[in-house]
């Protein structure tokens, strides 16, 4: 039995719904869920201290669909299938832009807190509690931004977030803030609720990630029972598209933790979708993969196996791209404070 594999890449500029399932996140951004716990507590507590705010930006990202024979098809060969893969990578952002994204999405953050009623306490206050000065902190930004795109650097933090082991990222704290120390599920160290109880305040704190950009995929597998001839295709589909991903939350920490805690969160369960294109996608990969894209086509007419990656590097126009993040995190910042009360 023959097997014809047929492996593609698209390249889509506009954020309209390009394949089945959203993979744009627009259908599930106009839902606009959220999840929340023990807002409750927080109520009668309007004066805070902003314990923590941070912006991760991914700067690569890779997604891939697999083509092969079904499990209930007696006549093929259940090892054989045809994948493609596609890189993505984020260009032409300066850690300025970043760092004047992050610092406007915090003052976003907190012209919006003290509009839902909430005093923002001075952080001389927080900074004065031994508590807090056992807080273990870390540099701003991480990892520093020249080795952002450096692997052995790749932030452990979303790698836990997200599950995978291909994405980097690089987070920010706002200029006029340290960066407390997180576990890669995003839990701080136990100090951080010590010094909500020392100081007697709400600690609040925001954490949000950043995509540049969609995937999307689609895989059939035919068969011509005539000629005896199988065919599979496997296709990627990356596109720009700016969004806060879900888990983005504003977090309340009032104790210790522990079972009976009384702290909690909102957090988001959809993305918010900025749509449109914010700069040029440009075929990047390199030649040594395309060599090894060449020999597995040749090989997979014989073995009914086939891989094939392709690297596009996303060269953003930088006013582009730091105006359509700064209405997606306004945006998230609104959908999860209006659950405040």
């Amino acid at each position: 039995m023959k097997n014809w594999i047929t492996l593609l890449f698209t390249l889509a500029l506009v954020t309209a719904c390009a394949s089945p399932g959203d993979p744009t996140g627009a259908e599930a951004s106009k839902r606009g869920r959220v999840d929340s716990k023990n807002t409750q507590n927080i109520a009668d507590k309007k004066q805070v201290y902003i314990g923590d705010f941070r912006v991760s930006f991914i700067l690569r990202d890779k997604d891939g669909t697999t083509a092969k024979n079904s499990m209930f098809d007696r006549r093929a060969d259940k090892g054989d299938y045809a994948k493609s893969f596609m890189s993505a990578r984020l260009t032409g952002v300066s850690e300025d832009v970043f760092q004047q994204i992050t610092d406007q999405a915090y003052e976003d953050f907190r012209q919006r807190l003290a509009a839902s009623g909430y005093t923002v306490l001075n952080r001389s206050g927080l900074e004065a509690s031994k508590a807090w000065n056992k807080v273990s902190k870390e540099e701003s930004p991480n990892p520093p931004y020249a080795k952002a795109f450096d692997n052995s650097t790749s932030s452990k933090l979303m790698k836990g977030v997200l599950g995978v082991g291909n994405v980097d990222t690089i987070t920010f704290a706002p200029s006029s803030m340290e960066m407390v120390k997180a576990s890669s599920a995003m839990m701080f160290p136990y100090q951080y609720g010590v010094a909500s109880e020392e100081v007697g305040k709400p600690l609040v704190s925001a954490h949000y990630t950043v995509h540049f950009a969609w995937f999307g995929g689609e895989s059939d597998v035919t068969m011509n029972y005539l000629t005896n001839e199988r065919e599979m295709s496997a296709e990627t589909t990356m596109g720009q598209g700016i969004q806060v991903i879900p888990g983005a939350a504003v977090v309340f920490t009032l104790d210790q933790g522990g079972t009976f805690s009384k702290s909690g969160y909102v957090s988001l369960k959809d993305p918010v979708v900025v749509a449109g294109a914010y700069g040029v996608n440009e075929d990047t990969t390199s030649g040594a993969t395309k060599a090894v894209n060449a020999l597995s086509s040749t090989l997979g007419f014989f073995s009914g196996k086939s891989t094939s990656s392709k690297e596009i590097s996303v060269k953003a126009t930088p006013a582009y791209y730091k105006q359509g993040v700064l209405r997606a995190l306004s945006e998230a910042n609104g959908r999860l404070l209006k659950e405040l009360p």
